[in-house]
């Protein structure tokens, strides 16, 4: 079987209220060539950014309606069928950690397929609802991946840390234009990148931001997916 994950691709998305995880890396397209394979799997790495040991439940929220995937299931704590939408128990993440917990899988009985599906998950506080992440994976499946696909873009930001006044940022394209908005570790939005339909590079001129770690994050329609973390010195 052949299959290839890439942390931080295109089109993971992220919802964040009251936000105490980020993501630290995640598999957001799980390619898998659907000729010698039926089973792909992706993986989301979690970081508690509060202060304190925080425990979460995960729920499957929406699975894509293409008909492709028979099937899929996730673990977190234990792992779950695909009938059971909502972890039985928590995962707890110390202040600062790194939790590893997270895999999700969809399974395709179609040889010949050539096409892909979105399942959408939900990290909540157990403590607070208020507080959650939603995050989407790719499932992927063709029949000549592996062999003459072009390679999908991974998510880049250079130089990171960044002295220079600018900051590089590189990802996968989508047929619609959005933005990259800047925020700092408050939360607060202190930029805005506009970024055009199949755009797959900008540029963040840093200006005025005070030195320190910023949160990129892309939104394009109704999506949102973080970029990642860049320090400005």
């Amino acid at each position: 079987m052949k299959r290839i994950f890439l942390l931080l691709a295109f089109s993971f998305s992220v919802i964040v209220s009251a936000q105490s995880l980020a993501i630290q890396s995640m598999d957001s397209v799980a390619y898998v060539n659907s000729h010698t394979g039926s089973l792909a799997e992706g993986h989301i790495a979690l970081l508690n950014t509060s202060s304190s040991a925080q425990s979460y439940i995960l729920k499957r929220i929406q699975v894509g309606n293409t008909g492709l995937v028979d099937s899929n299931y996730f673990c977190w704590d234990l792992c779950y069928p695909t009938w059971v939408s909502q972890s039985q128990g928590s995962v707890q993440v110390n202040a600062g950690a790194v939790a590893y917990d997270f895999s999700g899988y969809a399974y395709v009985m179609d040889t010949a397929a050539n096409s892909q599906d979105t399942v959408w998950y939900r990290f909540e506080n157990e403590a607070d609802s208020t507080d959650f992440l939603e995050v989407s994976v790719i499932y992927a499946f063709s029949q000549t991946f592996g062999q003459d696909e072009p390679k999908i873009l991974k998510n880049k930001m250079y130089p990171n840390p960044s002295s220079t006044g600018r900051v590089t940022i590189e990802f996968a394209p989508v047929d619609e234009g959005g933005r990259v908005d800047i925020l700092d570790m408050l939360g607060r939005v202190r930029a805005q990148v506009l970024v055009p339909a199949y755009a797959t590079k900008v540029v963040w001129m840093v200006g005025d931001a005070p030195k320190g770690i910023y949160v990129l994050r892309r939104s394009f329609g109704a999506m949102q997916e973080n970029v990642g973390k860049v320090l400005i010195q």
